[in-house]
């Protein structure tokens, strides 16, 4: 038996043992079929019913379908041996030829015989036409006479019969009244008479017995309207019924009479079986020259059968190891290596070719050994390559989501890759697969400043080149760092360069904000120190002299004066308490709040503390969920957006306050909007700086505040313009 991969024994010898099982069991099963269908067959024939005697019948059956049975086994032996040989030459199998050449030369050998059978099926062709013809033609021929002269003589005596019963007969219809209606007429005859009017209407009949009421029908129209009458015949329950129909003669009611006729059935159907007898001699006849000729066939095709059997037989012997070595061979050649064969199964041949049976063995052997090497390595190698590809795609990911610009360039100047962020910064995209260079892409002052950090990096390619660029994103000025890095392989050789884009407007935009803190801080102290005592030394004079100033005039100098230094010196500590507050923001402690609820405990304030032509709205969204925030320092967020909505206002309107909450992104929003004279243009793109303010007198640091606590809640400031009037302050809350 062959063997599996692992050497040891294989399914492949079972598979054929039971692949020629089921063959077996569908042929016989084919086989039962086609003797039903004979049986069937021969039941159904009809000579078979008509044979004289049961003895006769059960030697043919038994004889025809032996004979049938084994012409079928032997014609499917040798159609069975022929395809798998016309099969097999279709296959590029080793010693096919050989097989066919021993098949022909044997059945070659079995021709003669072929020969003498066929002969011998001619000779008993002869002999059977030549034996039974003149006997069963005169049967035939006497038979028929005796037919055709029974025929005339009913003909004869039916319409003599007529005759008679037309003398008996009424000429008018009331003459068929009476119960005699025919005259003292007694019929002899196995038959009826019936008496129709004009238009077909029965009037008066006689029968025999009941079989002729029920053989009798009423004749058609067409055969009542003759003028000389009609016969015809019939078949009614097997037996034969003569009708003649004639007129009345005298009758002025055109009446006409029938006369139905059932001949006695013992002399007919004598007649018909002695013909039917002489009739089935040709089916005994020709089922006994089949029947020989049958067995001559099979023993013509059991001779080639052996003939065919005996030449295989032959030919296994050298064919069958080739077989199984050819093969075993395609599996190997299929990647089914290790495959065994067995030299048990090689047949009589089997010491022949034992020893090449044993060097196919040893070199499947071999050959899984080394697929199992090389698979082994081959998994090693997928190993490495699976972790190597995860690096990069963690790289790539890295890469991909770090919120620094990277660019890579190759040496002639080509795009290679480009972040979400770079593309964001540059605002420009490079499609996968795509091969540009940075020329084509990038604006031309992106381009300058990278031919000119090139080149700084061609001289020096130890230190890498920086530049300070500053782009336009949606009409407001964005700070960016540029750093370029040269790339070289473990040979020095230069793989291109890689370009570092960090946006800087935040971090310059704090770095302005501390830097103002600090010169607030200075100025407050500096102008602190001073006003203390100017203004405690102008209530002093104003408290000792005006009681002392001499007239009206020289009080009044004396009030106005020394209450514009109080009112200026409150004005200016007012002042330097705001550039306090910037200077010294409290840091932020969130905990765990709703926004809405804040919102709504500020409202109330500005119910009756704002002009009354300027109304306050909220449109608070419901979902909007708890999440960490300060509330004093976003309520005094509030105040100052609803401070400088209000002032913004001239000749009433409304301020609205607007929170929602996206679920997708994950985002709080508070907006606080009004429809008053909005913002200049010159301003928007510094107004969240320390000193940048719209209002006369103002100190240009409530936004500023307002920033700096949005930007302690991890958020952003935004600010747009409202359509067709006004501002929209938005305040952007990422949760976690």
């Amino acid at each position: 038996m062959p063997a599996n991969s692992d050497g040891q024994p294989g399914v492949r010898s079972a598979d054929r043992r039971q692949i020629k099982i089921r063959n077996r069991i569908v042929s016989i099963v084919v086989l039962l079929l086609v003797i039903l269908l004979l049986v069937s067959f021969l039941f159904n024939y009809p000579g078979f019913h008509n044979w004289e005697t049961i003895d006769t019948n059960l030697s043919m059956f038994v004889a025809v379908n032996v004979n049938i049975v084994l012409l079928t086994t032997v014609f499917y032996m040798i159609l069975r041996n022929l395809f798998k040989l016309v099969y097999e030459r279709k296959r590029p199998l080793a010693g096919v030829g050989l097989k066919t050449k021993l098949i022909i030369a044997f059945v070659a050998l079995s021709l003669p015989s072929t020969a003498f059978h066929l002969m011998a099926s001619g000779f008993m062709g002869f002999l059977f036409e030549n034996l039974f013809q003149g006997e069963h033609q005169q049967a035939l021929e006497s038979s028929r006479v005796i037919l055709d002269h029974m025929d005339v003589r009913e003909d004869r005596l039916l319409r003599l019969t007529a005759e008679k019963v037309l003398g008996h007969l009424p000429k008018e219809p009331k003459g068929y009244l009476r119960a005699d209606w025919l005259r003292g007429y007694n019929p002899s005859f196995s038959g009826g008479i019936f008496v129709y009017e004009a238009g077909g209407t029965l009037i008066a009949e006689w029968i025999s017995d009941a079989e002729v009421k029920e053989a009798w029908q009423p004749p058609p129209r067409h055969f009542l309207a003759a003028r000389d009458g009609f016969y015809w015949k019939e078949v009614s329950n097997s037996r034969q019924v003569r009708r003649l129909l004639l007129p009345v003669t005298g009758s002025k009611a055109q009446l006409r009479f029938e006369v139905l006729d059932m001949p006695p059935p013992e002399l007919t159907r004598a007649v018909q079986i002695l013909a039917q007898k002489q009739l089935n001699k040709p089916f005994i006849t020709r089922d006994l020259y089949w029947l020989v000729i049958s067995v001559l066939v099979a023993m013509t095709l059991l001779i080639i059968f052996a003939a065919t059997w005996i030449a295989i037989y032959l030919a296994r012997g050298f064919v069958t190891p080739v077989e199984q070595l050819a093969a075993a061979t395609q599996r190997v050649s299929h990647g089914e290596l290790g495959v065994q064969v067995d030299s048990a199964t090689l047949g009589p041949m089997e010491g022949d070719f034992r020893g090449l049976v044993q060097a196919f063995n040893l070199m499947s052997r071999q050959l899984r050994d080394q697929q199992q090497q090389v698979v082994a390595t081959a998994e090693d190698l997928r190993r490495s390559h699976v972790k190597l590809g995860e690096r990069n795609r963690l790289v790539e990911l890295l890469l991909e989501n770090v919120d620094a610009g990277i660019l890579s360039l190759d040496p002639q100047g080509i795009v290679t890759s480009m972040n979400r962020a770079a593309k964001r910064l540059l605002q420009t995209r490079v499609e996968p697969g795509q091969q540009r260079h940075y020329r084509m892409l990038l604006g031309r002052d992106v381009t300058l400043l990278l031919d000119d950090m090139m080149e700084r990096l061609r001289l020096d390619g130890r230190q890498p080149a920086t530049q300070n660029l500053t782009l336009i994103q949606n009409r407001k000025p964005v700070h960016v760092e540029m750093a370029m890095l040269g790339l070289e392989n473990a040979e020095g050789a230069s793989e291109g360069v890689v370009v570092v884009l960090k946006d800087v407007t935040a971090i310059q935009r704090t770095q302005r904000a501390q830097a103002w803190r600090e010169v607030a801080r200075r100025i407050a102290h500096e102008i602190k120190n001073p006003l203390t005592p100017i203004q405690l030394s102008a209530q002093r004079i104003r408290r000792r002299y005006l009681s002392a100033a001499g007239g009206d005039d020289g009080l009044d100098v004396l009030d106005q004066c020394t209450q514009t230094i109080i009112n200026e010196v409150s004005s200016l500590k007012k002042m330097v308490n705001e550039f306090s507050q910037f200077a010294k923001l409290p840091e932020s402690q969130p905990v765990p709040d709703n926004l809405n609820k804040v919102i709504l405990e500020l409202a109330p304030l500005y119910e009756n503390g704002l002009p009354e032509q300027i109304r306050l709205e909220l449109d608070l969204g419901e979902d909007i969920p708890d999440f960490p925030l300060d509330r004093e320092q976003i309520k005094r967020a509030f105040t100052n957006l609803v401070d400088n909505a209000a002032a913004a206002i001239e000749d009433g309107g409304t301020i609205l306050v607007h929170t929602a909450y996206d679920p997708d992104t994950r985002l709080v929003t508070a907006e606080v909007s009004d429809d008053g004279t909005g913002v200049p243009d010159h301003i928007r793109t510094r107004l969240f700086e320390p000193y940048t303010s719209t209002k006369e007198g103002g100190t240009g640091l409530g936004l500023s505040i307002v920033n700096q606590i949005v930007s302690d809640h991890n958020g952003f400031m935004r600010y747009s313009e409202r359509k067709p009037s006004g501002s929209r302050f938005s305040m952007e809350f990422p949760l976690k």
